[in-house]
Formats: structure tokens, sequence, C-alpha cells
């Protein structure tokens, strides 16, 4: 049951007393800002004249793909923007593409979500988003003032200041939110002392997490240099021949890609298979009761675990099933097994210890290091192309492409690096303690704006 407080000016000048309305969390977080100007508190609007900043809406910009050695730019989707270490989705003409500079977010443009089912959640442009066109299907939220931006990015993240942004939502198939919208947003300031410690924790928040990637992005380009580096030495068109005899059990074609068969016989000198230095499984079906996150644990999906804030992270209960069978471990690599093999299906993540305690669904591939092996070796090991490419060879299906584990366990993975692995590791604990200062930043700021509200209730 949902219980809410409504004065009873507010109830007659909407004209509604229905419960449903009044308990919606855009009408509650509103009712928090009108309480707040009226106990004195300065606000100031996300953009426009005399606001904080400007909103840039974007147009529908006409993608062209690129050919193979054809000069091209990296192109991220929306919600590819959300991952600790994002991946191209595509590549983008140069030449036959017009305003792609327009696309490119300079560092420090907030990204706003503006259509989907999903809709509300926002990033900050760091240096390494800033090498990708970024999707026409974001507003850019420029804001000059350092602080000023930082500021407005953590209340925007924060519970109040998303259910303002969904509040003027239209669409009668898929939600939209317009540049108008966003810019009508006002943001609440408080105390000096107060601004200034949420502004510090989120300055240290995207600084760390920019570090971490670049950091990591060149950890795996490094890795990924010194190996072997087999090409394919005919088009794809053109396809190749396979004797019978050395089909096995496998006759999909991908699976006998003559690339994927020349990296394997390139890692059989050296190499290691991945079942002799990790476990991996993956968990069976099970019946799903989601609740509210204080009744739950914290569940999530292969593309979630990419996320440095999982969007719509879900929660499930006990009786879903036996917590320890599902639970993510410290060091622990983990990816999406189903998918389409040519998409995200694969993509590693490093599990450290504020994620230690959360749940992967059935769709998820454990890669449990076993005793004395560098987590951080296996994790760059995982994401290297040549890798990646025997994952993906590997995966199979009618419908969709998954990875199983006896398949896995053959992949042949590059020699240890130690040196590389530490590194990595480091990266993505600082990634860790970015998520902490940014949640404890929006949690201070939150629970200033319903202590100051609670005050007036």
């Amino acid at each position: 049951m949902i219980v809410a407080p409504v004065r009873s000016s507010v109830a007659f000048a909407q004209g509604r007393l229905d419960a449903k309305f009044h308990c919606s969390p855009g009408v509650q977080a509103n009712e928090h800002m009108v309480l707040l100007k009226a106990a004195g508190t300065r606000f100031s609007r996300v953009a426009g004249e005399g606001a904080l900043g400007s909103v840039s809406p974007t147009t529908r910009t006409k993608r062209v793909y690129a050919a193979p050695g054809e000069e091209a730019l990296p192109y991220l989707r929306p919600y590819d923007v959300f991952d600790y270490l994002p991946q191209a989705a595509d590549m983008l003409s140069v030449a036959g593409s017009n305003g792609l500079d327009r696309l490119t977010p300079k560092p420090g443009t907030i990204l706003q979500t503006c259509s989907g089912r999903n809709l509300g959640p926002l990033v900050y442009a760091d240096s390494f988003i800033s090498r990708f066109v970024v999707s026409d299907d974001m507003l850019r939220l420029n804001i000059d003032d350092e602080a000023d931006r930082l500021y407005a990015l953590t209340f925007l993240s924060t519970p109040t200041g998303q259910a303002l942004l969904t509040r003027s939502k239209t669409g009668n198939v898929i939600d939209h939110l317009s540049a108008d919208d966003l810019a009508a947003i006002e943001v609440p300031f408080f105390d000096r002392k107060l601004t200034t410690s949420i502004v510090s924790k989120m300055r240290k928040a995207v600084t760390l997490r920019e570090s971490a990637r670049l950091r990591l992005d060149a950890l795996v380009t490094e890795f990924a240099q010194q190996l072997p580096q087999p090409s394919r030495d005919r088009p794809m068109r053109e396809g190749w021949t396979q004797r019978a005899s050395s089909l096995g059990v496998r006759l999909d074609a991908a699976f006998h890609d003559p690339l994927v068969r020349a990296i394997r016989n390139a890692f059989q000198s050296d190499g290691v298979k991945v079942g002799d230095v990790a476990e991996t499984f993956i968990p069976g079906r099970y019946k799903r009761y989601y609740v509210e996150s204080a009744y739950g644990r914290p569940i999530v999906s292969g593309r979630q675990l990419l996320q440095a804030k999982p969007v719509n992270l879900r929660y499930i209960a006990s009786r879903s099933f036996d917590f320890s069978v599902y639970e993510l471990s410290d060091g622990m690599i983990a990816f999406g097994a189903e998918g389409r093999a040519e998409e995200r299906i694969a993509q590693p993540a490093l599990i450290t210890s504020d994620r230690a305690s959360w749940l992967a669904n059935n769709h998820v591939m454990r890669v449990r290091p076993k005793a004395g092996v560098n987590p951080g070796w296996l994790y760059l090991s995982f994401a290297v192309w040549q890798v990646q490419a025997q994952v993906k060879a590997c995966a199979c299906g009618s419908v969709v492409d998954t990875v199983y584990p006896p398949d896995l366990d053959q992949v042949l993975l590059p020699p240890v690096d130690e040196a590389r692995g530490d590194a990595a590791i480091q990266c993505w604990n600082d990634f860790s303690a970015a998520n902490s200062l940014e949640r404890k930043a929006i949690d201070v700021l939150e629970s200033e704006i319903l202590d100051k509200v609670g005050a007036r209730l």
C-alpha cells in the first residue's frame, strides 16, 4: 500500500481527490518543490534565460554505416553510455554521414535519455565517452560552471529529480521527454556547506570513473596488441571450405570460421584453457517474485552487469530461489551468455566487493577463478578480441545464441600477465569507489530534500 500526505489546498487546486494521482512519484516530487519554495529555498531552472545552462535538442540524423577500411567514427546507442567501459555498437561513415561532430559530446556534457521504456537515467560525458558519436536520441545539457553542473547532475539523479523528469513524459506507445521538459526542471540550492560537500563527492566520482575507464581501455588494447594478430586471407563473401572429418559435433558455420580457427592455432603453444583456470556455470531457471528494494536482493541481467548504475534494477524475494546459488562473488568474471553473438553477448565484467552480495539471473555466465588465478588477468583475457571471437563462435541456438559452460571451458586464453591483471583489478576497484561516492552525493541531497519537506508537513 502507498501512503502519502496531501494538503487540502493542493487537492482542491488540482481538482482531483483520487489517491492514484496524488501518490504518483511525479506529483509528490512537485509538491516537495512547492513546500521548499514556501520555506524560502533558492531555485534555479536547468536551462533557459538566466538559468544554469542550455539544453540542445537533437534532430534525427541519417546514419550511414562504414564499409571496411573507410574512415569511420565509433557510435554509441543511448543505453551504451551507462556502461563502465562503453563499446561501439557500430562504426559510422565520416564521408557518408552529416552532423557527426554535433553528436559528439564534449567532456562535461550531461546526456539525458529522452525516449524509451526506462525513461529518465542520465550520464556525465567524460573524455572517454567524448571519443564516440552518441545517439541523437539523447538530450545534451550544457552547464558552463563546473560546480553548478555537478550539483545539477546530482539533483537530477536523485529519486526526486527522476520523478520530476518523468512527470511530463508523453507518448501513446513510447514515452518521450522534450528539451522543454528538461529545461523547465527547477534545481533547489541549500546552504553553501552542503552544496560544496555534494559537488566535491560528485567531482571525485566522475574523475575517478574517467581515469579508470581510460586506464582499463588502455590495458585491454595493450594486452590484445601483444597477442597473435590473425587475420582473414579472403573476404567473408567468398566463403571457405571445410573437411567433413573436421566438423565434429558442430555444423554451424561460425564455429568453423577460418579466423577463429587461426586464433585457436595461434594460442595452442602457450595458451591455457578456460576450464583449467576457472569454474564456469549457469544456474537453472527459477520462478520470479519481484519486490521493493527493502524486501529483497538486487538481481542483474547480463546487460546490467556492465552498467555503473544499473538501469531499472529489480529486487527479488528470497522465496524465488536459494540466494547462495545465484549470488555473485568478489573476483568472479560474469557476462551475458544469451543474445545475439554479434552484439553484447560475452562482454565481461569483474565483480568487486560492492556487488559481491548481488544476484544475477539464469542468463548470466559465471567464471570463478581457481585458487591462485589472477581475476584481473582473467577479465583482460575475456575482454580482448581474440578471446571474444572464440567465445562468440562457440555460442549456438535456434532462436537466440547461447554460450554453454562445456564449450566455454575449451576456449583458449593468452598466457598469464600478473602485472596487467593487478592493474585491471585496481581499475574495477576504482569503479566501485566512484559508484560509492556518487551514491553518497545523491543520498545526501535526497535526504536534505526530504528533511526540509518533512519539517513543513
